[in-house]
């Protein structure tokens, strides 16, 4: 019999000291701990949908998804499919999943992923694989109620010339953790943004993991915050730039806003370079709202509670672009607390 809770990670651990997943599930005993979840996939004319053997890898949660999952789904994408809409992954609830996805070369994927659950525990991983010149847009939204306890981890393998667009969003749960782990193994162009917004005493982990194989990478990583209440934000990210990996050119950034003295921010950047012709850089803030700009906006009429907002607003934009759905959330977010 497979001991879920014992294998589940926890504090002791490095990478999860500001996640404790196993004392949370200990303290909720969440429902669809040991069951099997059922995702809901949007069909894509030209896609190959079927089943896989689960990966088993070493890491727990990979461990623990490939056997109570049942079956890993797979999704093919031939060489040199283009797609008008999106892949949509919904269903996202309670259970262990596996699902890999394979993008051919010179193929080009969207993937909008729903996390969205009312309660219960959620374990998905997910596997990307992009081959030579092929191109995958990955975006994330997670809208989970007060007590879920969800991990989603996305172990993303790019190959020579391809290209990675990531857009995350969070408001947290009881436990929230979005994990995205890349492999580059050729010259490759990643561009990942993402934000997390939390009230009450929600919490969210975003851990980024990049592995440098091969010369000529670009990557641009950066992340925005908000916390409020009591929650907490944890922010892990690591560029671990290999030998080989000459002429990588590696940007990482975080940057938060605390607006309650009770609420936690947690950020670990980092990096680990074994090249010598690289440049990688990473950055991270911590503050409260620009008090100048609210005292300029308020001046001129703009009530306190709606410069707060816009400032807010302006701020997670920033890592959102153009994603009017996902701005729209943030807007719908802070007027539920104006």
């Amino acid at each position: 019999m497979y001991d879920v809770v014992a294998h589940l990670p926890h504090r002791g651990l490095e990478a999860w000291k500001w996640s404790d997943l196993k004392s949370t599930v200990e303290a909720r005993k969440p429902d669809g701990l040991s069951g099997p979840m059922r995702p809901a996939l949007s069909t894509l004319d030209g896609m190959i949908i079927g089943e896989t053997k689960p990966a088993e890898g070493s890491d727990p949660m990979t461990k623990m998804a490939s056997i109570l999952s049942g079956g890993a789904t797979k999704i093919t994408v031939p060489d040199g499919a283009q797609f008008d809409q999106p892949l949509v992954l919904r269903d996202l609830r309670q259970g262990n999943a596996q699902i890999v996805i394979e993008i051919g070369k010179g193929a080009s994927l969207s993937v909008v992923e729903h996390h969205e659950s009312d309660a219960g525990f959620v374990n998905l991983d997910l596997r990307y694989t992009v081959r030579e010149g092929g191109s995958l847009s990955r975006t994330l939204i997670s809208q989970d109620g007060n007590d879920v306890v969800r991990y989603a981890r996305a172990h993303v393998t790019l190959w020579d010339g391809a290209r990675f667009n990531q857009t995350l969003l969070t408001f947290g749960g009881a436990f929230t953790r979005l994990e995205t782990r890349l492999a580059c193994m050729g010259a490759v162009e990643v561009d990942m943004s993402g934000a997390y917004l939390l009230d009450g005493s929600r919490h969210a982990d975003i851990t980024h993991y990049i592995d440098f194989a091969a010369p000529g990478s670009t990557v641009r990583d950066t992340v925005a915050g908000v916390v409020t209440d009591k929650s907490r934000g944890v922010f892990q990210g690591k560029f671990h730039v290999r030998r080989p990996a000459q002429q990588t050119d590696a940007e990482m950034r975080h940057d938060a806003l605390m607006l309650s003295d009770k609420a936690k921010i947690n950020a670990k950047p980092e990096l680990e370079i074994y090249a010598d012709d690289v440049e990688c850089a990473h950055g991270n803030t911590i503050g409260q709202l620009d008090e100048q700009s609210l005292f300029y906006m308020r001046q001129r009429g703009i009530p306190e509670g709606q410069a707060r907002a816009l400032l807010i607003e302006a701020f997670i934009a920033a890592r959102l672009g153009e994603n009017e759905d996902m701005l729209a959330l943030v807007r719908d977010w802070l007027e539920s607390r104006s």
